[in-house]
C-alpha cells in the first residue's frame, strides 16, 4: 500500500487546495484603464480605475495621479475593490486642463510579485509626443537572486520528499528482507545514518532558502536592503496580511514539523526492535505527508495555481509532476549517498546481489516517475506556452533549455538502465559505473531544477507573448467575395475601447461600390449574448462605409456580421471572427489574456493524461504479478485510481465542451450558411411560419397559440435559445422538435437564416 498511499497523499493535498485556487493569471499586469492610456478628455474624470490580470493585495497596492510638475492631485483614497480584487481605483477632485500621469504599483496575491507602471492622459488639451508615457515591460526577475533562491527551495524540498519516499518504497523493503547477520543487514545502520544526514541537510537548506526568500520579498516590497528587511515591523505585514506570506508560513511550519518528527525516535525508545521499526516507519510516513504539503505550498505560489480558466487542473497536474520529480531526484541523491558503502563495505558477491535488488526496485519507481514527468510536463508546457509563437519569449527560451537538459538526463538514465543495471550481478566494476552515472544524473537533474527556478520566476510565455502581440497590433483586416462584391472590413485598433470599423466595397473589376443602399454591421461578443443590434455605417464615398467610435468593452472573441444591400444586386452577407485585446499603458496594449488555455481543453487534456498514466501503471503491474502479488496489486491500484479519475474528467470535459458549443453558434452567418438554412427552413418551417417568417404560413390557420412572428421574437433570444427551440420544440405549442431529423449543423444554418431574415425585416 505504500506507493498507493504516496500518490493518494499527493492527490488529496492537490485536490484539497485546488478547490480554493483562483482563476487568475501570473504577474498582475495592467489590462485596461479608465481613462485609457494617452487619451485626451474634454471633461475631467472623477475617478481613475485600473483593471489588472490578477487579484491584488490591497495593503500593498496603490494608484496615484500626478500633475505636470509631479505634485499628487488625487484624493488619496486609493482602494482595491472588495468585490473584484483585480480592480484598483482612486478618486479625483475637479481637475484643471492639463496633462496628468497615473502611477501604480501592486502586489500579486498568488506569486508575490510586485509590479509598477505609469500612463498619461490629458484634459482639455492635446497630449504631445513628449508627454506620452512609454509602455513599461515588466522586469524579468524581482531580484537577480530570485531564480537561485527558488532553485534551492525546490531542490531541497524534492530531496526531502524523495529521500523519505526512497526509504519507504525502495531501500526500506530491501533492508527489511535482509537478516541482521547478512552483509546488507550489518550495513543497515550506516546506510540509514547517511540517509538521515542527507534528509537533515535537505531540511536545513529548505529552511534557509525559505528565510532568504522571505527577506528578498520584504526587501523588494519595501524598497530596502536585505539587512534592512531583517527585524522590520513591516515583515509581519508580509507574513500575516498577504496570501504569499500565509503560504510561506505553511511551508515553514510543515518543514519544521518534519524536522520535529525526525527527532521522535531519539526521544521515544523501545527495547524491542520490532517496535522501534514500527515507530520509525510511522514517523517517516508522517514526515512524508508533511513534505508533500511543502510541495503543495510551492505549487500554490506557482504559475500552475495562476493559470486562467484551468487553475484547478493545472494545480493537480503540477502536484503530480513535483511528486514524481521528488521520487526520481530524491532517490538518485540517496543512491549517491549509499553507493560508496556498498563499494567499500561488502564483498563482491554480496555487493552485486544487494545493488541488483536495490536498483531493480528503484528502476521501477524511477521509470514510472519519468513517465509521469513527461506526461505532466507536456501538460504544464501547454498551459504556460499554449501557442508555439510564445516560445520566442524568455520563458520559452528557458523551457527549451530545460528540455535539452532533460534529453541529456534521460540519455544518461537509459545508459544506467540498459547497460549498467544488467551487469550489476556479474561485474564488480559495474558498481563504480553505477556511481558515476548516478552522479551524472544528479548533476543534470540539478541543472534541470535550476532551469525550473528560472521558469517559475519568469512571466509565463503565453502572457508575455500576448502583450507582445497586442503591442504589435495596429488594426485587423478581413476580406471576402460575396455576390460579386469584394467586401473588406478593417477594425482599428482592434482593442478594448473605441474602435473604428471601415467597410470597403468593390465590384469584380476592382471598381468601388459607392451606391449601396445600406451597409449594416453587427458586432457580437461570442462568449455571452448581450443582444447586440445591427448599426448602419455611414457612406463616406469612394466605396467606403464608416462606423466610428464603436465601443468594445470586453476583451475576447467577437464576430462581425455585414449585410450589404444594393438596388441592382442580391444582398451580400459576410461574417468574420476575431480576438479583441485589452488596451494597455503607453498607447500599447497589455492583452495578457489574448493567448490563454481553454478551460474545456484543460479538463480534456488532464483527463487524457491521467487515463494514459492509469493505463501505464496497470500495464506495469501485470508482469509484477497483477492483483495476486502485493507489488503488482499496489501498482495496478494506482493505475485504476488514475484511470478512473481520467475518465471522470473526460466525461466532464465532454459535457463542458457540448455546453460551450451550444452556447456559441459554431457556424458564422455567411451567405453560404444563410442559403443552406433557407433550404432547411423552406422544407420544415415555412408551412407554419410563412415565407417571410411572420407566422402566416398555410398550416398556421387554426393553430393555438399561432406560430411566432420571427421578425419580432428572434431578436429577443440568443442563438443558443433559438437552437433549443428548433431542436426540442416548445411545450404547449404546435412547435415540434426537429432534433431527431436535423443535424446540429443544419439547425445552426437555420438559426443564421431566420436571424438574417429578421434583420432584413427589422431594417
Amino acid at each position: 500500500m505504500k506507493l498507493l498511499l504516496t500518490l493518494a497523499l499527493a492527490l488529496a493535498c492537490a485536490t484539497a487546495f485546488a478547490v480554493q485556487a483562483r482563476t487568475v493569471e501570473a504577474h498582475a499586469n495592467l489590462a485596461r484603464s479608465e481613462p485609457a492610456a494617452n487619451s485626451v478628455l474634454d471633461a475631467p474624470p472623477d475617478r481613475v480605475t485600473i483593471w489588472f490580470t490578477e487579484p491584488l493585495e490591497a495593503r500593498f497596492s496603490e494608484v496615484e495621479v500626478l500633475n505636470s510638475i509631479g505634485a499628487r492631485v488625487d484624493n488619496g483614497d486609493s482602494v482595491v475593490d472588495d468585490n473584484d480584487l483585480t480592480v484598483m481605483s482612486v478618486g479625483l477632485p475637479p481637475l484643471p486642463d492639463g496633462t496628468y500621469t497615473v502611477a501604480w504599483r501592486n502586489l500579486s496575491t498568488v506569486d508575490g510579485h510586485t509590479l509598477r507602471g505609469a500612463f498619461a492622459f490629458s484634459v482639455g488639451e492635446p497630449l504631445s509626443a513628449t508627454e506620452v508615457v512609454a509602455a513599461q515591460e515588466p522586469a524579468l526577475f524581482q531580484t537577480p537572486s530570485e531564480p537561485v533562491i527558488r532553485w534551492l527551495v525546490l531542490l531541497s524540498a524534492l530531496a526531502l520528499t524523495g529521500g523519505l519516499a526512497f526509504e519507504l518504497l525502495v531501500s526500506g523493503a530491501v533492508l527489511a528482507d535482509a537478516g541482521t547477520r547478512s552483509p546488507l543487514g550489518r550495513l543497515r545502520p550506516r546506510l540509514r545514518s547517511r540517509s538521515q544526514r542527507l534528509l537533515w541537510l535537505s531540511l536545513v537548506t529548505l529552511l534557509t532558502a525559505c528565510v532568504a526568500q522571505l527577506l528578498t520579498q520584504a526587501a523588494t516590497l519595501f524598497d530596502t536592503t536585505l539587512g534592512g528587511a531583517i527585524g522590520a515591523p513591516a515583515l509581519m505585514d508580509v507574513l500575516l496580511e498577504t496570501d504569499w506570506g500565509r503560504m510561506w508560513l505553511w511551508r515553514v511550519g510543515l518543514t519544521a514539523l518534519a524536522a520535529a518528527l525526525f527527532l521522535v525516535p531519539s526521544v521515544v525508545r523501545f527495547r524491542r526492535r520490532r517496535h522501534r521499526e514500527r515507530l520509525s516507519a510511522a514517523v517517516r510516513w508522517l514526515a512524508l505527508a508533511a513534505s508533500l504539503g511543502v510541495l503543495l505550498t510551492i505549487s500554490m505560489t506557482s504559475h500552475a495555481a495562476a493559470t486562467t480558466g484551468i487553475a484547478r487542473y493545472a494545480l493537480v497536474n503540477d502536484m503530480l509532476h513535483l511528486t514524481a520529480a521528488a521520487v526520481w531526484v530524491g532517490g538518485l541523491l540517496q543512491l549517491i549517498a549509499g553507493t560508496p558503502l556498498f563499494i567499500g563495505g561488502m564483498s563482491d558477491t554480496a555487493r552485486r546481489l544487494a545493488l541488483s535488488r536495490l536498483i531493480r526496485r528503484f528502476s521501477v519507481a524511477a521509470a514510472l516517475s519519468v513517465a509521469v514527468l513527461l506526461i505532466t510536463g507536456a501538460y504544464s508546457a501547454w498551459a504556460q506556452v499554449t501557442e508555439a509563437a510564445a516560445l520566442s519569449t524568455p520563458y520559452g527560451g528557458a523551457l527549451l533549455a530545460k528540455l535539452a537538459l532533460i534529453v541529456a538526463l534521460l540519455s544518461v538514465g537509459a545508459v544506467n538502465l540498459i547497460w549498467v543495471r544488467p551487469r550489476l550481478r556479474g561485474s564488480g566494476g559495474a558498481a563504480r559505473w553505477l556511481r558515476r552515472t548516478v552522479m551524472a544524473e544528479v548533476a543534470l537533474a540539478a541543472l534541470v531544477i535550476l532551469a525550473v527556478g528560472f521558469l517559475t520566476a519568469l512571466e509565463p510565455a503565453r502572457q508575455a507573448a500576448s502583450r507582445m502581440l497586442a503591442a504589435e497590433r495596429q488594426s485587423l483586416t478581413f476580406s471576402d467575395t460575396v455576390e460579386g462584391a469584394e467586401v473588406t472590413l478593417e477594425i482599428e485598433p482592434g482593442r478594448v475601447g473605441a474602435n473604428t470599423f471601415t467597410v470597403r466595397l468593390a465590384d469584380r473589376f476592382g471598381e468601388p461600390i459607392a451606391d449601396a443602399t445600406d451597409v449594416r454591421l453587427r458586432v457580437s461578443y461570442l462568449d455571452a449574448d448581450f443582444g447586440e443590434g445591427a448599426v448602419s455605417a455611414v457612406n463616406i464615398g469612394g466605396g467606403e462605409y464608416l462606423l466610428a467610435d464603436s465601443v468594445v468593452s470586453i476583451a475576447g472573441a467577437y464576430q462581425a456580421e455585414l449585410l450589404v444591400q444594393r438596388a441592382d444586386a442580391f444582398d451580400a452577407r459576410a461574417a468574420f471572427r476575431f480576438e479583441v485585446v485589452a488596451a494597455g499603458v503607453g498607447g500599447g496594449a497589455n492583452g495578457s489574456a489574448v493567448i490563454s488555455p481553454d478551460a474545456a481543453s484543460g479538463g480534456l487534456y488532464l483527463g487524457i493524461a491521467l487515463a494514459l498514466l492509469g493505463f501505464l501503471f496497470l500495464a506495469t503491474g501485470v508482469p509484477m504479478g497483477g492483483w495476486y502479488n502485493r507489488a503488482g496489486a499496489i501498482t495496478m491500484g494506482c493505475g485504476a485510481l488514475a484511470f478512473a479519475a481520467g475518465v471522470w474528467l473526460l466525461i466532464g470535459a465532454q459535457s463542458a465542451g457540448d455546453a460551450q458549443a451550444i452556447a456559441r453558434n459554431p457556424i458564422p452567418p455567411t451567405s453560404d450558411s444563410v442559403a443552406a438554412g433557407q433550404v432547411v427552413y423552406e422544407r420544415y418551417c415555412q408551412s407554419c411560419h410563412g415565407a417571410t417568417g411572420r407566422g402566416d404560413g398555410p398550416a398556421a390557420a387554426g393553430l393555438e397559440p399561432p406560430p411566432a412572428d420571427l421578425a419580432v421574437h428572434v431578436p429577443l433570444h440568443g442563438d443558443a435559445d433559438i437552437f433549443g427551440f428548433i431542436a426540442l420544440g416548445i411545450e404547449g405549442t404546435a412547435m415540434a422538435g426537429l432534433g431527431e431529423r436535423l443535424s446540429d449543423d443544419e439547425i445552426w444554418h437555420v438559426v443564421n437564416f431566420i436571424r438574417a431574415q429578421a434583420d432584413e425585416d427589422g431594417g
